[in-house]
């Protein structure tokens, strides 16, 4: 038998999610419902993941991808606005600032982390910089406390990237309350999945209010 007769071996094994009977059954539930979006089980979603990261607000969308387009908008984004940005993260966090016509500034990582470079933020800084974006990179929150300092010195926005750490922490504070607005995603590739969806998270009520009405 030569080697074309056996089926290729996958290069980069994708990995398995971990869904149960329980999960499931609640799915089931949800078809059978009156409720096939939005509704009391969103709600209830809401609440529990706000309670969890220790925010104010939770807003339920439909991927990390449009919880950092909402952040944007809730903070006016738009021409002639810079945003500042890792090398190292997913097209998302860089392609929402393009989005609202904004321009996304490519910083570099800290080699040890691979998250934002708060010197390289400092490097990059303009009068058209308006926000910085950090990513949490494989779930390990960026240097928080540096990124908020120079946030008010510069009278800057912070936004927290947070699609990798849900449940990570960063100096007893939970991630999810480290930034003006967090963005999570609930992709199948992490930590925590529905399927596709994500949250943004804030303890801003008028933000809020805005992102619900966006």
């Amino acid at each position: 038998m030569s080697s074309s007769d056996h089926p290729p071996e996958p290069f980069l094994p994708y990995g398995r999610q971990s869904v149960d009977e329980a999960d499931i059954a609640a799915v089931v539930e949800v078809l059978r419902s009156d409720w096939l979006t939005t509704g009391p089980n969103v709600t209830r979603f809401e609440e529990q993941l706000a309670q969890f990261v220790g925010s104010r607000q939770a807003i339920a969308v439909s991927s990390g991808t449009a919880a950092l387009h909402c952040a944007m908008e809730a903070l006016k984004i738009g021409p002639g606005d810079e945003v500042i940005v890792p090398t190292i993260t997913f097209a998302a966090s860089a392609n929402c600032v393009l989005f609202q016509g904004a321009r996304p500034i490519l910083v570099d990582v800290d080699p040890a982390t691979l998250c934002i470079n708060p010197e390289a933020v400092k490097a990059a800084i303009t009068s058209q910089t308006r926000a910085i974006v950090a990513v949490d990179f494989a779930g390990q929150p960026c240097d928080y406390d540096a990124l908020e300092a120079i946030c008010q010195q510069h009278q800057l926005e912070l936004i927290s990237d947070a699609c990798h750490s849900l449940g990570a922490s960063y100096r007893e504070r939970s991630v999810g309350q480290l930034a003006r607005m967090t963005a999570f995603s609930f992709h199948p590739v992490k930590a925590f999945t529905t399927g596709e969806g994500g949250v943004i998270t804030t303890d801003d009520n008028d933000l809020a209010e805005s992102i619900r009405s966006f």
